[in-house]
């Protein structure tokens, strides 16, 4: 048996940046994404992997979240090279700059 929203809300015992959380039967049959922030769900219009990640992308921006230290360089990627967003005034790691490099030409 899998755990509902509400369980899984309250098993949060620390603020944590944005995360999604796909909920299904099992990991081949995912019906919808939520957005995890602050101990709150917000649902995703989307109803694919790719749409629920680009909803999560954009969170950050309209909740003024920072990106997880883990993941800050994944981010930053998505932000220069698909978004186009701030390239040249966001910092970015050699090896993000090297792949956008890379993809851009």
């Amino acid at each position: 048996a899998g755990t509902n929203i509400q369980e899984h809300l309250n098993a949060i015992d620390e603020c944590t940046q944005p995360y999604l959380l796909a909920m299904g039967t099992n990991k081949n049959n995912i019906h919808v994404y939520y957005i995890i922030l602050d101990k709150q769900a917000i649902p995703c219009k989307s109803v694919s992997g790719l749409g629920a990640f680009d909803e999560l992308f954009k969170a950050h921006f309209v909740f003024g979240a920072s990106y997880s230290k883990v993941l800050h360089n994944m981010y930053t990627f998505v932000q220069t090279t698909i978004f186009q967003i701030d390239i040249g005034k966001v910092k970015e790691s050699p090896r993000v700059a090297e792949l956008r490099a890379r993809f851009v030409h």
